[in-house]
C-alpha cells in the first residue's frame, strides 16, 4: 500500500496502492554434499541424484559463504552466467539466512542434449524477519562433467517456462544489492540508493515505535521489518498486481510474501515495504508519514485481510498522522476538489487505481477520523475485525455503529472541510 501527502497549495505527491503477493526466487538449507556416483538401474534416477547432490552443495556453500564450494557447482563455460552467479553469492552473503534448502522435482527432468532441465523447489527464510521459510519454484539447467559423475548448473533462466509460471524474483536475484541494518530493520539498497540508507533506516526504526503506540494491544508486534529502496526499476517491473502501469508513479507498497504461492494456502511469511527513491528526496515529514503508513499495513498484516481498501487505506492514513501535530497534518492536494463534486458513499476498491486516487485516500482517512471522534478510537479496531475476510461493509457498519457507510462518508467530509476550510 502506499500514500503520500502534500499541502493543498504545494506540490502533489504521486500516490498508488499495492498489496502484492510475490514469490521469492532464492535458495534454501543444505545437507551434506557427496560427489561420489550412485549406481542405479534407472538412468534418470542417477541424473536426479547427481543434480540433488549439486543442489545440496550449492545450498551449503551459500549458507557457509564458501566461495570455492559454490564455484564447484557451476559450469564455467559462460563467463556472463558465472559473473551473475558470483554476484548472487555476494548478495546472499549479506542476508541473515535461516532455512536454506534446494530440492529437485525428479518428475520434471527434461533432456536437452546431454544436459537436463529440472524444476527446483526453493525454501529460504530471512531469520528474524520471516515467520516461516518461503517456498518457491524455478527451472534450472544442469550439464554433465566430462566423466559424467556430476551435473553442474549452467542456467537459472528459462524464459518460456517463466512466462507460464510467472515467478517473481527478489532484489538479490536481479542485480547488485547493498544490505544495511538497524534495530529491527533490514534495509535492501542498491549502489545508487545506499547513500540514503541511514535516512531510510532511521525513519523506519522511529516509525515502528510511533505505529505501535497507536495500535491496540491485541495487534501483535510483527517483529523485524524488511524495506527495499532501489533505483534499479527491475524489481518493481517484475511485480505482478501493481495498481498502475508506470512503477515510477509508485511512492511505496507493502508486499505480502506467501509461504507457498503455488499451494494457495493463504499463509503469509512476512510483509515487506518498498519505498521509491524519489520519496527519500522529499521532506523528512513526508518520508516519515509514508513510512508510518506502510508500517501500519505491516503491523496489521493478516488482521486486514479482506478489508475493503477505503477502510484499510484510511486506517493506515489515520495511524500515520497521529504522531504529527494536528496543525501539521497535510491534506492530499486533490481531496477538496474531489468532494466538491459530490461524494455519496465510500469508494470502491477500483477508485484507488484511478485518477482520483489521491483524493480517495484523504476521504478514507477522514472517515476514520470521524469514526474515532464520534464513536471513540476503539471503534476503529472493532470495525477492522468486523470487516475482515470480506464481510459486507454495509451490514458490519450497521451492526457495530448503528449507521451507514454513506453517513460515515458525509460525516468524514464535513469534518475534513471544517478542519481545512
Amino acid at each position: 500500500m502506499s500514500t503520500g501527502s502534500a499541502n493543498p497549495t504545494g506540490s502533489r505527491l504521486r500516490i498508488a496502492t499495492a498489496l502484492l503477493l510475490p514469490a521469492l526466487l532464492a535458495p534454501g538449507l543444505a545437507a551434506c554434499s557427496d560427489d561420489s556416483p550412485v549406481v542405479s538401474s534407472d538412468p534418470d534416477a542417477d541424473v536426479a541424484d547427481s543434480i540433488q547432490r549439486t543442489l545440496r552443495q550449492r545450498a551449503r556453500a551459500l549458507a557457509d559463504r564458501d566461495t570455492v564450494a559454490f564455484a564447484r557447482t557451476l559450469a564455467h563455460r559462460d563467463s556472463g552466467f558465472v559473473a551473475d552467479q558470483e554476484q548472487y553469492f555476494e548478495n546472499l552473503g549479506q542476508l541473515p539466512l535461516g532455512t536454506l534448502r534446494l530440492e529437485i522435482d525428479e518428475k520434471s527432468l527434461e533432456p536437452d542434449g546431454e544436459a537436463y532441465w529440472a524444476e527446483v523447489t526453493i525454501r529460504l527464510e530471512l531469520q528474524g524477519y520471516d515467520v516461516a521459510p518461503v517456498v518457491t519454484r524455478d527451472r534450472w539447467r544442469f550439464a554433465p562433467t566430462r566423466n559424467e559423475r556430476r551435473y553442474l548448473l549452467t542456467s537459472t533462466e528459462d524464459p518460456e517456462w517463466e512466462a507460464g509460471a510467472q515467478p517473481q524474483p527478489q532484489p538479490w536475484d536481479l542485480g547488485e544489492i547493498e544490505v544495511r541494518n538497524a534495530p529491527g530493520v533490514l534495509g535492501i539498497f542498491d549502489p545508487a540508493t545506499v547513500a540514503d540508507a541511514e535516512t531510510v533506516l532511521d525513519s523506519v526504526s522511529e516509525g515502528r515505535f510511533d505505529v505501535r503506540s497507536v495500535l491496540p494491544v491485541h495487534v501483535e508486534d510483527p517483529g523485524g521489518v524488511v524495506v527495499y529502496t532501489l533505483a534499479d526499476p527491475a524489481f518493481l517491473e517484475s511485480l505482478k498486481g501493481l495498481p498502475i502501469d508506470d512503477p515510477d508513479q509508485l511512492d511505496g507498497a507493502t508486499i505480502a510474501v506467501p509461504t507457498d504461492a503455488a499451494s494457495g494456502n493463504g499463509k503469509v511469511s512476512s510483509y515487506r515495504v518498498v519505498l521509491s527513491p524519489h520519496v527519500v528526496d522529499e521532506s523528512e515529514a513526508v518520508l516519515d508519514r509514508l513510512v508510518r503508513h506502510e508500517l501500519t499495513h505491516v503491523a496489521l498484516g493478516d488482521h486486514a485481510r479482506g478489508v475493503p481498501l477505503w477502510f484499510n487505506e484510511g486506517l493506515a492514513e489515520y495511524v500515520s498522522v497521529q504522531s504529527t501535530a494536528p496543525s501539521e497534518r497535510r491534506l492530499q492536494t486533490d481531496a477538496l476538489n474531489l468532494v466538491a463534486g459530490g461524494v455519496d458513499d465510500v469508494p470502491a476498491d477500483a477508485e484507488f487505481r484511478g485518477e482520483d486516487a489521491e483524493g480517495w485516500y484523504a476521504v478514507s482517512w477522514w472517515v476514520c477520523e470521524y469514526i474515532a471522534a464520534t464513536y471513540g478510537e476503539d471503534a476503529l479496531w472493532t470495525l477492522l475485525d468486523g470487516l475482515a475476510d470480506g464481510a459486507d461493509p454495509q451490514s458490519v457498519v450497521e451492526e457495530l455503529l448503528g449507521t451507514t457507510t454513506s453517513d460515515l462518508v458525509r460525516g468524514g467530509i464535513a469534518l475534513m472541510r471544517r478542519t481545512y476550510g
